[in-house]
């Protein structure tokens, strides 16, 4: 019996109750009587509410329902009266309701506790952070003209933890910078006459993010590879996620995990980024 009522959620034996819980939840969508008025839906959808009864129930045991258990040794749904199948399509019914609105409640409870501790004011305090430094690194690397400032190479040498070819370069002022250059990269260097080539750096967070040269006539940039700026587009989109908690604010789900998930994953996100400009 437990083997055919994974069967009928479409799920492995070893799934958990979040799998059999979304199984469950797209099968109750597609073959809801409201939505569904093929007569093979209402079967179907009687038999994905007993299933996920079943399976979501401690000691795995239905529902207490009389009209349910009636038929537990009926061996064809086709020997069915229509007013036995009436009965269950009630009781289909009203259990889809029931979790339904009890999903319902929790996410309200949680919402109410989250409105009333401090996440109420810490959830959009980082969230808009997240949201303004990722415009901040938006405009200082992609919209704003970067800096530029005449280096020369004084050392060159392979990085072996990055495999990246390394300039040692000094400015005007004699200041030690390190410029990575991807290895593929490397034969344009050699192309560079006396060692003397132009740093772009940008103006909000100083940061060193190309090389450009003239090639024979034709200017060329190469991207530092030591530069945070060389994965800008995951820290773009990691700080542009709390949009998503802004955007959803109310007792619902969506918004629920993303006030303990994505909330945290943009405060490390911060971090990690204003290490690397400090680094």
């Amino acid at each position: 019996m437990v083997k055919n009522y994974y069967k009928s959620l479409g799920i492995s034996p070893s799934a958990n109750k979040h799998e059999i819980k979304a199984a469950y939840r797209k099968l109750a969508k597609k073959y809801h009587p409201d939505k569904n008025s093929s007569i093979n839906a209402k079967n179907i959808f009687i038999e994905i509410n007993e299933a996920y009864a079943y399976l979501t129930d401690d000691k795995h045991k239905i529902l207490e329902n009389p009209v349910s258990n009636s038929f537990k040794k009926s061996k064809s749904r086709s020997r069915y009266s229509e007013e036995e199948l009436n009965k269950r399509m009630e009781w289909a019914k009203k259990y889809a309701y029931y979790k339904k609105i009890k999903e319902e409640k929790v996410n309200e409870i949680t919402y109410y506790n989250i409105q009333n501790s401090y996440f109420s004011w810490f959830i959009p305090l980082i969230s808009w952070i997240a949201v303004g430094v990722a415009f901040l690194i938006l405009m200082d690397f992609k919209l704003l003209p970067t800096n530029s400032i005449n280096v020369k190479i004084v050392k060159k040498y392979i990085d072996m933890e990055s495999g990246t070819l390394a300039l040692e370069c000094l400015d005007f002022n004699k200041k030690k910078i390190e410029f990575g250059v991807s290895l593929d990269k490397v034969k344009y260097i050699n192309q560079i006459k006396n060692n003397q080539l132009t740093l772009q750096r940008s103006q909000i967070f100083n940061q060193n993010t190309h090389i450009n040269f003239n090639n024979q006539g034709e200017i060329l940039s190469i991207i530092n590879n030591f530069c945070v700026y060389r994965v800008f587009y995951f820290y773009f989109i990691l700080l542009l996620l709390p949009l998503i908690t802004i955007l959803s604010k109310g007792p619902n789900v969506v918004y629920i995990l993303s006030t303990y998930i994505i909330s945290s994953i943009s405060v490390f996100g911060i971090i990690f980024l204003f290490l690397s400009f400090i680094i």
